[in-house]
C-alpha cells in the first residue's frame, strides 16, 4: 500500500475506530485519537504508536491534521459535526446510513469514509479486504478520500448517502439477521452440550457457494425440498419464539422456491402459517 504521509485524526475509540485506526497507521500518520473514554482512548492511541496522543474532549482535537475520521455511533456523528471547529482538513463519518449532508453548515470539507465490514475490538480483520465506500463534498475531496481509502483497500467504490443505506440495509440482512441465526443455531445446540463450533465447516462451505452460485441457487434444506414432515418435525421441537422464526422464514423459502402453479392457491408450510397468500 502506498505511504501517503497525512496526518490523520480518529474521533472514537470503539471497534471501528481501533481497526481503522492500525490500518490508516501503516500508511499514514495517526497524530491523535479522540474519545470521551478517556481509558479506551488512551489505549487505542497505545496500538498506534508513541507519536500518537490522545484527549477525552472534542474541544482538544488538533487543528492541523489533513483528514478527520469520525468513527462515533451513528446519534452522535451531528454532535461532533456541530461541536468541533471547522479545521480545514477533509471531516469525514464512518457510518452507512449516516448523510453526507450531517456536516453541512458546519464543516467546508466533508464526506464519507464508509467500510462494509462488522468489527469487533479483539477479532482481527484485514482491511485490505474491506470494500471502502466514498462520497465527498467536492470532486477534491472525494479524490482524497478515495486515495485514503486505497491506500488501505482493494476495492473502493463511489456511493451517495442513498445507495449507502441499500448497502447498510443489505449488509444487516447478510450479517446481523446470519448472526442471529447463529444464535438461534448455537441455543439449540448447547441443549446437547454441543456448539455452533460444530457448524463451521457447514457455514464455510455455505459461503463459499457464493464464489461459484447466486444465492437462490446455493438454496438448500427440507423447505427448499417442500419437505412437510421434516419441517413439522422441527417446529415441534421449539420453543414458541424460535417456532415462530423457524415458521417465518420456512414459508419464506416455500413461497419463492416453490411458486404455486396455475390453478393452486397454496404450497406446503409449517404447521399453522401453511397457507401463504
Amino acid at each position: 500500500m502506498a505511504q501517503l504521509k497525512k496526518r490523520i485524526c480518529v474521533i472514537g475509540a470503539g471497534n471501528v475506530a481501533t481497526h481503522l485506526a492500525a490500518a490508516l497507521a501503516q500508511v499514514a500518520d495517526v497524530v491523535q485519537i479522540v474519545s470521551r473514554h478517556e481509558a479506551s482512548a488512551s489505549a487505542v492511541a497505545a496500538t498506534v504508536g508513541e507519536s500518537c496522543s490522545f484527549a477525552a474532549s472534542l474541544a482538544d482535537v488538533v487543528p492541523d491534521a489533513d483528514f478527520y475520521i469520525i468513527a462515533v455511533n451513528d446519534d452522535r456523528v451531528a454532535e461532533v459535526a456541530r461541536d468541533t471547529p471547522d479545521y480545514p482538513g477533509i471531516w469525514a463519518h464512518t457510518s452507512g446510513s449516516v448523510p453526507a449532508q450531517v456536516f453541512s453548515g458546519y464543516k467546508t470539507n466533508y464526506g464519507v469514509f464508509y467500510p462494509l465490514q462488522t468489527f469487533s475490538r479483539d477479532a482481527g480483520v484485514d482491511v485490505a479486504h474491506v470494500p471502502f465506500f466514498i462520497e465527498g463534498s467536492t470532486h477534491d475531496v472525494a479524490c482524497a478520500l478515495r486515495e485514503l481509502a486505497e491506500a488501505v483497500s482493494t476495492t473502493v467504490e463511489d456511493a451517495d448517502s442513498d445507495r449507502r443505506k441499500v448497502l447498510h440495509l443489505a449488509a444487516v440482512f447478510a450479517c446481523n439477521f446470519a448472526n442471529l441465526m447463529w444464535w438461534e443455531a448455537d441455543e439449540i445446540l448447547k441443549r446437547e452440550g454441543l456448539g455452533v463450533k460444530y457448524l463451521m465447516p457447514l457455514l464455510s462451505a455455505t459461503l463459499d457457494k457464493l464464489n461459484q452460485l447466486p444465492p437462490y441457487d446455493a438454496m438448500t434444506g427440507p423447505a427448499r425440498r417442500g419437505d412437510t414432515a421434516v419441517i413439522d418435525s422441527h417446529c415441534a421441537m421449539l420453543p414458541e419464539e424460535s417456532r415462530e422464526i423457524y415458521r417465518l422464514l420456512s414459508d419464506t423459502i416455500l413461497k419463492n422456491w416453490h411458486k404455486p402453479k396455475s390453478g393452486d392457491d397454496e404450497v406446503p408450510g409449517c404447521g399453522a402459517s401453511s397457507h401463504i397468500d
